[in-house]
């Protein structure tokens, strides 16, 4: 079988990267077609190994974003035309709908963003199959849905797929027993993130004078990717750092303070306490704070501030992380083999959800 993966996002490579590994490995043929954003997408695709296309450059204007999507669908339905695929497996997209249906191809899209309303409601006529994770608390036509146990960071951060590797330490001078603080700062320019402010841009003094507290005792590092704060932060930003190590390196990260959600998220999976600067609601981290307790939502920088000085200050933080984690990925089941499982086995393996729900938890 053919399958076609589309991505519009760093994290879209990485949630479906494991999946195709196994697809390969079954001697299906996958195919990774992408919109660049960051300059980051298409790197982490080819550091993968995936046969690869582009099939157009991401777009922050709202026009933009428009007439993207007419050039973007076009590109899309001759990539179909050409590699022939049996099954498209993407996030939600307008446009991935409207070629897959024009194509006549089964398209199985995943979802996890609640404020992302726009998309869904123009995508889900279009989706066959739309796989949500169990937290996701909007209404949605339920015919088509699949709900899983888990998020989309344990796809590619489950223990039984990832492990850190030590040698990013070695790249950034960093030594095993250092402690690390991460701090990433988005550039809030997703449809999603329509009406909201960047914190690292309005308390810029405050996050300072917190670096300053504790850069002694902590390696601070700022993720530069999609902003920088200013030459005063200049030293502490993390730069000519390769896509792929990202993971590696947050795994060794005593704590982890920004506005990125998914960053949150994958903290959460891998055990590293988190604190999410952001105005927004996600059901996933709404669970791993509430049911888990792996870290706290503010919009509040002060009681963000507050908190991170207080964990801090708890000798045995990582080790209590640590069991909050196992029982997070024990409650959980193994998304990716999942996922290889529905896949493959598709529209078989959608009625089979349907019918028993409780069949993913063979992938526990």
């Amino acid at each position: 079988m053919r399958f076609l993966f589309v991505n519009f996002h760093p994290v879209d490579p990485q949630v479906v990267r494991y999946v195709a590994y196994e697809l390969i490995k079954k001697q299906h043929k996958v195919l990774f077609a992408y919109v660049e954003k960051e300059n980051i997408i298409g790197k982490l695709i080819n550091s993968f190994g995936f046969p690869s296309t582009k099939i157009g450059t991401y777009n922050k204007s709202v026009i933009g974003k428009i007439v993207n999507t007419l050039f973007v669908g076009i590109k899309l339905y001759y990539q179909i035309k050409k590699f022939k695929p049996n099954i498209i497996f993407a996030p939600s997209s307008p446009y991935v709908g409207y070629v897959s249906r024009l194509c006549k191809i089964s398209y199985i899209a995943w979802a996890d963003t609640e404020t992302a309303t726009t998309n869904l409601k123009h995508s889900i006529k279009s989706i066959d199959s739309l796989l949500l994770v169990d937290c996701f608390y909007n209404k949605i036509d339920k015919k088509k849905i699949i709900r899983f146990k888990g998020y989309k960071e344990i796809a590619y951060c489950h223990p039984n797929w990832f492990s850190p590797n030590p040698l990013v330490l070695q790249k950034l001078n960093i030594k095993y027993c250092d402690k690390i603080i991460l701090m990433r700062f988005s550039a809030l320019n997703a449809m999603h993130d329509k009406g909201l402010n960047s914190y690292g841009e309005k308390y810029k003094s405050k996050i300072l004078n917190f670096i300053h507290s504790v850069e002694s005792q902590y390696i601070i590092l700022i993720s530069a990717s999609e902003r920088s704060l200013g030459s005063e932060f200049e030293k502490y930003e993390l730069k000519n750092f390769f896509p792929s190590d990202y993971l590696s390196l947050l795994s060794y990260c005593t704590l982890y303070i920004g506005e990125g959600t998914t960053t949150a998220s994958e903290a959460g999976v891998l055990g590293v306490p988190w604190i999410n600067i952001q105005e927004t609601k996600r059901g996933y981290l709404i669970e791993q704070e509430k049911k888990h307790g792996l870290g706290i939502r503010t919009s509040d920088i002060d009681t963000a501030i507050k908190t991170a000085k207080e964990w801090l200050n708890n000798p045995n933080l990582l080790s209590e992380w640590k069991n909050k984690k196992e029982r997070l990925i024990k409650d959980k089941i193994n998304l990716s083999a999942f996922l290889t499982w529905f896949i493959e086995n598709y529209p078989e393996s959608h009625s089979i959800m349907k019918e028993n729900p409780d069949y993913q938890d063979r992938f526990k």
